[in-house]
């Protein structure tokens, strides 16, 4: 808005004489032409008086014009930037404390296993691949929040709860931690889970104990312990 307040006053300025037109090289600022300079262009068109010998004197344009310009300079090519130092490897120990990438405390390094990394967010467990995290200043970044960690195990906890809720069918084989068959479901309820043993007799188990693994159901019992409360449970 300033620039076209600028230029209506120029034009008002000169309306009384005719003004010369100059087109400005491109990328380059127009040049004013004074009013003296405006008025010696006008009356330098006139033939100066014969001069003798026959010759005649140039015309006065009254400025003279500045040498053309060809091509467009260079652009300056701003010097390459310096590498940035690269971070070290992630040091993923345990109790190492993580942070997502906003630098908010995600939970710490509960155990390494293998090319899992079990991540303790204080409400939940969760086992994240080693390759996740990189290394910062303030502790192990992860690209996960802790509100995702969370919401995944919970998510992971319900799908596992619901196979559990399939496989504990009466007739379902119950593995030992070494998955090995240590009987078969019976009956099962919100508590306890009775498991009719191969060698006959029942046990009652505590339902927490179960869970869906590889193989099927699970028990945390190994086959020696669980032969101890049959025999237990006969008598």
């Amino acid at each position: 808005m300033r620039d076209t307040l600028i230029a209506a006053g120029l034009l008002a300025a000169l309306s009384a004489a005719p003004a010369l037109a100059q087109t400005a090289a491109p990328g380059r600022t127009p040049m004013t032409v004074p009013p003296e300079q405006v008025a010696s262009a006008q009356t330098g068109a006139q033939q100066a008086p014969a001069q003798t010998g026959g010759q005649q004197a140039p015309a006065q344009t009254g400025m003279e014009q500045a040498p053309a310009q060809t091509g467009t300079p260079a652009p300056m090519t701003p010097a390459p930037a310096a590498p940035a130092a690269p971070a070290g490897p992630p040091q993923v120990t345990a109790g190492a404390a993580i942070v997502d990438a906003a630098g908010a405390p995600v939970g710490t390094v509960a155990q390494v296993s293998g090319a899992t990394v079990v991540v303790d967010t204080g409400t939940n467990k969760v086992g994240v691949p080693a390759g996740n995290f990189s290394q910062g200043p303030n502790g192990l970044i992860l690209g996960n929040t802790k509100a995702e960690l969370d919401a995944a195990a919970s998510q992971a906890a319900a799908q596992s709860q619901a196979q559990l809720d399939t496989l504990l069918a009466a007739g379902s084989p119950v593995h030992g931690v070494n998955g090995q068959v240590l009987g078969t479901v019976k009956t099962a309820d919100p508590q306890f889970v009775t498991v009719t043993s191969a060698k006959g007799g029942d046990v009652r188990l505590p339902r927490t104990g179960f869970s869906a693994g590889a193989n099927g159901l699970t028990v945390g019992v190994a086959q020696a312990d669980f032969d101890k409360a049959v025999a237990a449970s006969r008598r």
